[in-house]
């Protein structure tokens, strides 16, 4: 009975790595290059495209959601309507960071509008490396200064 058991599990744990291949073909692959969650949001300071100063501080408080696109990143552009969408609602605002050439930010800049307090920089610049983003899109949620989810 025992070894018939045994046989059942290696048979069924054999069928859920083979589901579990063929639904991470679909998945997006992660380099692992995001903030883990728990991590608390580090020290920077930027200024938002309206004016306003953004910092750690601004992560105080509420949920805040804190995103990286880049201007060479097709999925990137994909998340644009998302953000409208969602930004419009929320209070705070979400924190955008745009990354790339400034010729070639205008286009993401222009279709977010409003909707999202907007930081624009070089790739790899130093918002993105003060929360060591080192893949995009990145989409990060904070709450209370500490990175919930990435």
């Amino acid at each position: 009975m025992a070894l018939s058991a045994f046989g059942l599990v290696l048979i069924l744990a054999r069928r859920l790595r083979a589901v579990t291949e063929r639904v991470n073909m679909f998945l997006p692959v992660s380099e692992g290059t995001l903030p883990l969650p728990g991590t608390s949001v580090p020290d920077f300071e930027a200024t938002a495209t309206d004016g306003e100063r953004v910092s750690a501080a601004s992560f105080a408080g509420t949920d805040r959601i804190f995103a990286v696109l880049s201007t060479g990143c097709g999925s990137c552009d994909e998340q644009l309507a998302a953000f409208r969408e969602l930004g419009a609602g929320l209070v705070p605002r979400p924190i955008v960071t745009i990354a790339g050439a400034p010729e070639a930010r205008q286009r993401l800049v222009a279709a977010l509008g409003n909707d999202a307090m907007l930081i624009e920089e070089l790739e790899g610049g130093p918002v993105a490396e003060a929360f060591e983003i080192g893949e995009y899109p990145a989409v990060l949620l904070v709450r209370n200064g500490v990175i919930q989810h990435a």
